[in-house]
Formats: structure tokens, sequence, C-alpha cells
């Protein structure tokens, strides 16, 4: 195999880090407004939990998974008329976390 058959292009790397970093985020956020919310979701603490002892490096194709459906997650999450910003982000990591249980990724 030559050196460049294992090229990735930087744009990718970046696309990926951002895609990282994105959900990072959304989980830290989470974390902090759960200090101060009585309503949390048990499915997007669950995801929130799953992220931090990062399960998708035992399971790399969630990564894919979830990347391929974001689009989709946010359109419907975008149904709800959702105008306060935590419900959105926690209506997120539900339908996150149900996607990854759907096909097998968690491990409950």
């Amino acid at each position: 195999m030559r050196a460049d058959d294992d090229y990735i292009p930087v744009e990718l790397w970046h696309e990926a880090k951002q895609f990282i970093s994105d959900i990072s985020d959304d989980v830290n956020i989470f974390r902090q407004f759960c200090v101060f919310e009585k309503n949390i979701e048990d499915e997007a603490a669950k995801f929130a939990a799953w992220w931090d002892l990062e399960r998708y490096t035992q399971k790399p194709h969630s990564l894919i998974l979830i990347y391929e459906n974001l689009k989709n997650i946010w359109d419907e999450v975008g149904q709800y008329d959702i105008l306060d910003g935590f419900t959105k982000l926690q209506k997120k990591l539900v339908l996150l976390y149900r996607l990854l249980e759907a096909n097998g990724m968690t491990d409950e």
C-alpha cells in the first residue's frame, strides 16, 4: 500500500474535528444547565454520560451514524416549535440517544 492511498484531505479532518467539538460543546452545555434545571430527560442524561465516557471510541460507527442523521434530528427538533434553547438541546440529545439505542450502540 502506498502512502498516498491513506491520504485524507485536510478539509475532512477539520470537519470531523468540528463535529466532535460541536457534540462535546452540546454535552458540556447540557451538564451546566443540569445544575439549575429540575426536569431533566433521562435519555438526554444517558447520552451525555455515553459521550463523556467516550463510548464512541468502542463503537466508531456510532459517530458515522450520528453524523449522517444529525440533519434529520435537527429537522425533527424544529417541528416542535420549541423556543427554549435548553429544551431544544435536551430534545436533540434524547433523539441522539434513541438513534444509538435503536442501532444497538448503547450498553443497555
